[in-house]
């Protein structure tokens, strides 16, 4: 059932009223929407009625998709502002300068977003950003506004495929028996996997670290909890190069420190199966 944009924004106004609890949070946030929050709990009737009455007249002068659009990105300016409330540090205070254009753009992309769980990973960002100012740039702002629900749950896939948290074996990908049941359990294609890339979350080059078996008697690979270790087998010397991999980007780091990919059981297996090294066991 649909919820009429009266309603859905004086709900958003109610339940983004404690961002009051931090006083220049909320003033940043009554400049961009134009709402008094800190006097919602005071004059909450009025001002729902006001809005009301706003929305009629402007029914009644053919305008009411422009206020109902308009409604709609207030509420949801709201409701992030809500969720960000809860993640700025505790009882910390800074003043916003008018020039900070990654905040004010992060409060403005946000009124485009209805999704929960996408206005929850902006809430984050704006909350980041507020506690200290240059966390997150212009780029990153970029990247952030073609990210949707889609995109943004194939990305959190991808990180149970990583190795110290930001690289992916290219071993996932080569086209090997038995390697198409990897990715069906990841529930990720590599066809996704460039799609991601092109919207600039992983490189697309791939890497790898030159060693010396001499200097490396074990080789230890994290996997969240788990490592994985190979031990040199014998002592001949050689120069050789660790498995290649694609590494997130800075604004993929940033991106997936917000998300919760989860360890894969069969994608462990398969990595103590097949993750190999010459001279390595």
């Amino acid at each position: 059932m649909a919820i009429d944009p009266v309603t859905a924004l004086t709900t958003a106004l109610e339940t983004s009223s404690k961002v009051a609890s931090n006083p220049t949070f909320m003033t940043a946030i009554d400049k961009w929407s134009g709402f008094k929050l800190s006097e919602w709990n005071a004059q909450g009737d009025v001002i729902k009625q006001q809005i009301k009455d706003g929305y009629e007249e402007a029914k009644q002068k053919g305008l009411g998709i422009q206020y109902a659009s308009a409604f709609r990105q207030e509420g949801n300016l709201l409701q992030v502002a809500s969720k960000a409330s809860g993640y700025v540090t505790e009882g910390f205070k800074r003043e916003i300068g008018i020039e900070e254009d990654v905040f004010w753009n992060l409060l403005d992309h946000s009124k485009t977003i209805s999704d929960e769980d996408v206005q929850d990973l902006i809430a984050r960002i704006i909350a980041g950003e507020y506690n200290e100012q240059g966390t997150y740039s212009m780029s990153a702002l970029q990247v952030l506004k073609s990210l949707g629900k889609k995109e943004l749950s194939l990305f959190e896939k991808v990180g149970a495929l990583t190795l110290e948290g930001v690289q992916i074996p290219t071993l996932v990908f080569q086209i090997r028996e038995g390697f198409g049941e990897l990715l069906e359990e990841v529930g990720v294609s590599y066809v996704q996997f460039q799609e991601l890339q092109s919207l600039g979350l992983i490189h697309n080059n791939k890497l790898a670290t030159q060693i010396t078996t001499e200097e490396f008697p074990k080789i230890k690979f994290r996997y969240f909890s788990n490592a994985i270790i190979l031990e040199r087998e014998g002592n001949c010397p050689a120069k050789i190069s660790t498995p290649q991999y694609y590494e997130l980007t800075n604004v993929g780091k940033q991106i997936m420190e917000h998300l919760r990919p989860a360890e894969n059981e069969f994608y462990l297996g398969w990595l103590k199966d097949n993750f190999k090294l010459p001279h390595y066991k």
